[in-house]
């Protein structure tokens, strides 16, 4: 899903990354205007203007800096010799294949490989009428139900092969703050008290969202997001290209103050979208338990460098469709959850902790706080033997692989080609390269114990490789 965003107040984008190993505590408000302050409540794409003019920040003393994503800026992460399309978001390639070369992201729109989260709520008519079954017709029509304990990003280091917390991404992750309910004004807490600010704009139904602006994000070797609730259905929670989060505001900009426009990267850029949690609406609308159904999926993009999973004969992405879901919290459920999202080399692994154990399941995570640095990996493997994450299995982990391969065609031994693994790849914008072979294998569970390896059966006369996850982790199993 495309995301038009709001307002976040900018740091310089280049500066160093703000990780702090011990110490860090809150790292404070997200700042910003926001809908509560500016726009009416709930926030609507048509009661409020999807960002803040010029004159407004100004006034209000919130200008940010604006973000430089130039061909300086990004170039080192495409291909040197990209060639320069007409203008459009695609590039238009006059090939079949992406083997014929690399098509440069459209000018402003040179997103590296940084990254940060998103919740996207909406409340009432903001979600659309649903016409499914009775018995959660109530829950659907009445929109997002998510109580925020507190949210957090954390950058791997190589080094220490620990998770080290980056502030400007985190919020409230001491639990200095009372739990944010972003379905009511100010989070339910009033202003002085609240610690996330709803911008107007979203994607699809979501008619807000809450997500860091004008930082430098999370990227190689390793990307890790928490978000600590007390409640959760019909949300989305997913992460985007810092680029697009960032383009968000900077549309708002006079010409003369900085590069802007209409196009936030999203496209243009193809920089990368995953979705950890999202409500499937309508999809599977007989189901009892659809308005807790919350789906993993890496279906919505992909771009010149930012390479699909193995998706081309639906082996493993995910989707409305699949079983690749969790169950969110039941109306009556008084343990809470703490979802954590890893994006590795190997894919992306999300877990579903409860509260009361995890103490024991990952030391440095519970109910109100997380600490500063966490190890690689939860001490206990997840109890599932595969998807869904339903109530059988309280602590369950879901899992999206990504493609191994490090060129279109395969090198010298025929193996590592994205042709022969079946990834999938943008074939109108050429290949650049893979970014996630810039990421480590950070060593999550593989599950169930004794899980049976996924392979590939590669185009002859190159042999089957196995890949590094167990195929029952698959959203979709396959008969190879």
């Amino acid at each position: 899903m495309s995301l038009l965003l709001g307002l976040v107040l900018i740091q310089a984008y280049g500066e160093p990354l703000q990780v702090e190993a011990a110490g860090c505590g809150w790292s404070g408000n997200m700042p910003g205007p926001g809908g509560t302050t500016s726009c009416p409540y709930p926030v609507s794409r048509e009661s409020c203007p999807r960002t803040p003019s010029y004159q407004q920040l100004q006034s209000a003393g919130k200008l940010w800096r604006c973000p430089d994503y130039s061909r300086s800026t990004g170039a080192q992460y495409y291909d040197q010799n990209c060639v320069r399309g007409d203008g459009h978001a695609l590039c238009h390639l006059d090939s079949r294949s992406p083997r014929m070369g690399c098509c440069c992201p459209q000018e402003g729109c040179w997103t590296p490989p940084f990254f940060n989260w998103i919740i996207g709520t909406c409340k009432g008519n903001g979600c659309g009428n649903y016409n499914g079954a009775p018995a959660i017709k109530r829950y659907k029509n009445a929109g997002s139900d998510l109580v925020v304990n507190y949210v957090a990003s954390y950058q791997w280091d190589k080094g220490s092969r620990k998770w080290l917390i980056v502030k400007d991404s985190s919020f409230n992750t001491d639990g200095s703050k009372p739990s944010f309910d972003c379905t009511k004004p100010n989070g339910g807490l009033g202003k002085s008290q609240a610690w996330m600010q709803p911008q107007p704009g979203g994607a699809a139904a979501w008619t807000w969202g809450y997500y860091p602006a004008g930082v430098k994000g999370v990227g190689p070797p390793g990307a890790m997001f928490v978000l600590s609730v007390e409640r959760v259905w019909n949300i989305a929670w997913y992460m985007l290209n810092q680029g697009t989060l960032d383009r968000g505001p900077a549309i708002s900009y006079p010409a003369s103050r900085c590069r802007h426009g209409s196009n936030n990267c999203w496209a243009a850029g193809n920089a990368g979208e995953i979705d950890f949690l999202e409500s499937p609406w309508t999809t599977n609308a007989g189901a009892r338990d659809n308005y807790r159904r919350l789906y993993a999926t890496q279906l919505n993009q992909v771009g010149r460098s930012f390479i699909g999973d193995r998706g081309s004969t639906g082996h493993a992405d995910g989707g409305f469709n699949s079983n690749n879901y969790f169950l969110g919290t039941h109306p009556n459920q008084t343990d809470p959850y703490i979802f954590v999202a890893v994006v590795d080399s190997v894919g992306t692994f999300i877990y579903r902790i409860p509260a009361s154990q995890s103490d024991k399941i990952w030391p440095g995570l519970s109910r109100k706080s997380a600490a500063c640095t966490l190890d690689a990996r939860p001490t206990l493997r997840p109890t599932n033997k595969g998807p869904p994450c339903d109530e059988r299995n309280p602590y369950c982990a879901l899992f999206l692989p990504n493609c191994q391969a490090d060129s279109w065609g395969g090198n010298s031994r025929g193996h590592q080609g994205a042709a022969n693994q079946g990834c999938r790849v943008n074939t109108q914008q050429g290949w650049c390269q893979n970014w996630w072979r810039l990421f480590d294998n950070t060593g999550q569970w593989l599950w169930p114990e004794g899980g049976r390896r996924s392979s590939v059966q590669y185009q002859a006369p190159a042999p089957p490789v196995q890949m590094p996850w167990n195929r029952e982790m698959e959203a979709k199993l396959v008969k190879w």
